[in-house]
């Protein structure tokens, strides 16, 4: 992928943990960023333990991850987030369509929180190619392989998402 960007004339960076994340220097802030999926090994004594393995480091370590790249990305054209996340065994059980619903929640979220900026946010299937991504990642768009069954098809605005932002972050309420 870093070759096919470079390709491009585009300039790449890339981390492959939260170390070697905090190790660039982002401080100029990223014109494109394209969130590849991770090998993930799940560990636990129970199914239930290796799944929820499986969602903290691999799902939901792209929520933490996007969570402290925010500020670099508010000067960014495109984030691209792309499926793929597999449990790589057959010891878990696979629901593609969880898996891709949850990545559709972090680019709501992302979409609510970047809507001032204009950044364009896409979620793109795993099963495309380099090339492919690449696009999405330099001129945006949807991937309609990457939509869920019953989504809507309207395009939600920047002030709905911020609406919806200052929604949610209304909600939050510190119980003692």
């Amino acid at each position: 992928m870093a070759e096919r960007l470079a390709a491009e004339g585009m300039e790449v960076v890339t981390a492959g943990d939260f170390a070697e994340l905090a190790a660039l220097d982002l401080e100029a802030g990223l014109d494109h960023y394209v969130q590849l999926p991770v090998a993930v090994h799940p560990a636990g004594q129970t199914l239930v333990g290796r799944v929820r393995s499986f969602l903290s480091e691999g799902l939901l370590g792209r929520f933490a991850l996007l969570d402290r790249l925010l500020p670099v990305l508010t000067s960014a054209k495109t984030v691209v987030l792309v499926s793929g996340n597999t449990p790589g065994t057959t010891a878990l059980p696979d629901d593609e369509h969880s898996r891709l619903a949850l990545l559709h929640v972090l680019a709501h979220a992302t979409r609510a929180e970047l809507a001032p900026h204009g950044v364009a946010v896409t979620v793109v299937n795993g099963a495309r190619t380099d090339i492919e991504i690449v696009r999405f990642a330099l001129r945006g768009g949807a991937d309609p392989t990457a939509r869920l069954v019953g989504e809507p098809g309207e395009q939600v605005t920047s002030k709905q998402y911020e609406d919806w932002r200052t929604e949610v972050m209304g909600l939050v309420q510190v119980h003692t």
